[in-house]
């Protein structure tokens, strides 16, 4: 059995590296570079062995659905999109679509999306059965949900193509889904195929890396992370291997509760002190976020203020969920609070209640909001000082229906 596995793999890896692409390197329109020239120098890094040179900003399109900013955006010079099947129920592949296709852009920039299957929360693994709104990991939905972002997307093909918020090395070495992005690759449906992850980063890059076949890696990575250090040497080993990184929750998630501002561009400039960041894909709501986000390209390092204020806010976790699952055996029912926390936050610090209820659907009905119903009182705590009980009840009262 075990050579066989060692075959199969070895069938995979070969697979992966005779699936090469060309032409990575994508000329710039004149009317873009034009814009280009009136903003501030724009800061580039090539994402690993993929060849693409992308500014060190890019737009986290999961929050707006808003044609004028994405242009705006495409103006300023963002040249990579990223979205992912679920994001605004559909209408956030919808917006990138008729924006790029309007502009003609389809060749000068990157667009990434993302495949959302059904996994097993407790084991972290993949399941081919279905779970909620979550269709079973199997390459029927792989494919059903590739042609439909596709169709949304009015293009034959996405630049990147992830599994969608990997938790561990079992589902990063999860064959069917590792032969899905293969085909998707060979059939010219994705140039480039990777995985996202926000639970068990430095596991899952690491797997990711070993694992050959996946050419990017979409990761969580910020300032307040307990992980942050052991995070950031599993980035330079990705990026020692050639594997591009793109950092995502950058500034950790905005919070309406915090005692202490968050200082934006600070958070950035520190994620991009790695090196093996090639870019990050901030959400940006507004126009005001989108120029604080690329003002960061005047002057990358960090000053002394900034240095402090991050430091200062690093003080203030209380709002902020860190996704190391210590929360879940002080639960009775062991619900899925870490998944809990991200719908409020969607909810709450976003305004995104689409993606919130999303979020929420995605979970085993034992394990959701559902099985919150139960408790008056919440028991659960977090050694972060979380104040998990309120953000269940706000939850509740934002969606009844699912309490």
């Amino acid at each position: 059995m075990e050579k066989k596995g060692m075959e199969r793999r070895e069938f995979l890896f070969k697979s992966s590296l005779g699936i090469a692409t060309a032409g990575l390197a994508l000329p710039l329109t004149q009317s873009i570079a034009q814009e280009e020239k009136k903003s501030p120098t724009l800061i580039y890094r090539t994402l690993g062995r993929t060849g693409l040179s992308i500014p060190v900003v890019s737009f986290g399109v999961m929050n707006s659905d808003s044609p004028d900013l994405m242009k705006r955006a495409l103006e300023k010079g963002v040249k990579h999109l990223d979205t992912a099947f679920g994001y605004l129920n559909g209408n956030s592949e919808k917006t990138i679509g008729s924006v790029v296709k309007e502009m003609g852009l389809r060749d000068q920039v990157f667009i990434a999306s993302k495949v959302w299957l059904a996994r097993d929360r407790d084991k972290h693994v993949y399941t081919p059965e279905d779970i909620g709104r979550m269709p079973g990991a199997t390459l029927k939905n792989f494919n059903d949900q590739l042609e439909l972002s596709l169709e949304r997307l009015q293009t034959d093909y996405v630049d990147i193509y992830y599994l969608h918020a990997c938790a561990s090395k079992e589902m990063v070495n999860y064959e069917p889904m590792m032969e899905s992005l293969l085909q998707a690759k060979k059939a010219g449906k994705a140039r480039f195929v990777g995985v996202s992850t926000h639970t068990n980063v430095a596991e899952v890059i690491r797997a990711a890396v070993d694992a050959k076949i996946y050419d990017v890696l979409a990761v969580a990575f910020n300032f307040w992370r307990n992980d942050k250090d052991e995070v950031g040497e599993a980035i330079e080993y990705a990026h020692s291997h050639g594997v591009g990184i793109i950092a995502m929750k950058t500034q950790g998630g905005r919070r309406r509760d915090a005692n202490i501002a968050v200082n934006h561009t600070a958070a950035l400039k520190w994620v991009l002190s790695h090196e093996g960041v090639s870019t990050t894909i901030p959400g940006m709501t507004t126009f005001d976020q989108l120029d604080l986000n690329f003002s960061v390209m005047a002057n990358l390092e960090l000053d002394e203020q900034e240095k402090k204020d991050l430091k200062l806010s690093a003080l203030d976790v209380g709002s902020l969920c860190r996704s190391c699952r210590r929360c879940i055996p002080t639960c009775p029912h062991r619900v899925e609070i870490p998944n809990l926390m991200r719908a409020h936050m969607y909810a709450d610090a976003y305004g995104n209640l689409s993606q919130a209820e999303w979020t929420l659907h995605s979970l085993p009905e034992k394990q959701g909001l559902q099985a919150c119903r139960s408790c008056s009182v919440c028991s659960a705590t977090c050694v972060q000082g979380l104040k998990i009980g309120r953000n269940v009840q706000s939850l509740k009262r934002q969606f009844v229906l699912l309490a």
